[in-house]
């Protein structure tokens, strides 16, 4: 049965603040209501049973591999946005592809820039998420520019268009790959006439 066309998520505004959150503190803990706004935000803007989006409404693992993620990524945005206004460049976005780095915060609470491999070998080993890696935040970012930045020929990018951005890189990152037609064999050597 299809879902009623006119309900519409009342989580907005704690989805404005779960930015804010992530804004200000990455990796802290968002409220239930924050991580649920979070979540359902997102999905909201799939559309399920179109051809565009073989999800459905049902995407976990998409969901699980985003929110791993995504602490780095904001970090990543917060290092590009340094006038803190929730806004960047395209310029300031491919300075950051250029040499990729994340907000990190030291021991006493010091907040300084540190490359990926730098905050990667600062992680648990439980932790490791392959930041600079194919499946990594530096593949994500540039992914995310691409389709931001590149197909959509924009200027300028909010935190919110990149955290909807960025959702809809990983969604696309855990598609499996399209199977290209094999290459054909190459025809077997002629025999050889026999004299």
């Amino acid at each position: 049965r299809a879902m009623d066309s006119t309900y519409k998520p009342v989580m907005t505004r704690e989805f404005e603040k779960a930015l804010s959150t992530l804004r200000t503190e990455p990796f802290s803990r968002l409220t239930q209501k924050q991580a649920e706004a979070l979540i359902a935000v997102l999905a909201s803007r799939e559309t399920p049973g179109s051809d565009a989006n073989s999800f459905g409404w049902s995407f976990a693992e998409e969901m699980d591999a985003f929110t791993r993620i995504l602490p780095f990524l904001v970090s990543g945005f917060n290092s590009m946005d340094r006038d803190f206004d929730e806004v960047v460049s395209i310029g300031e976005f491919q300075g950051w592809l250029v040499q990729p780095r994340i907000e990190h915060k030291k021991e006493g609470g010091r907040i300084t820039f540190a490359d990926l491999k730098a905050v990667e070998a600062s992680l648990p080993g439980y932790c490791k998420l392959g930041l600079d890696g194919p499946d990594g935040a530096a593949s994500l970012m540039k992914r995310t520019y691409e389709l931001h930045f590149v197909e959509k020929s924009r200027e300028f990018m909010s935190l919110r268009d990149f955290v909807h951005t960025a959702m809809a890189a990983v969604v696309e990152s855990k598609r499996p790959a399209k199977l290209e037609p094999a290459a054909p064999e190459p025809a077997a050597p002629e025999p050889a006439a026999q004299e």
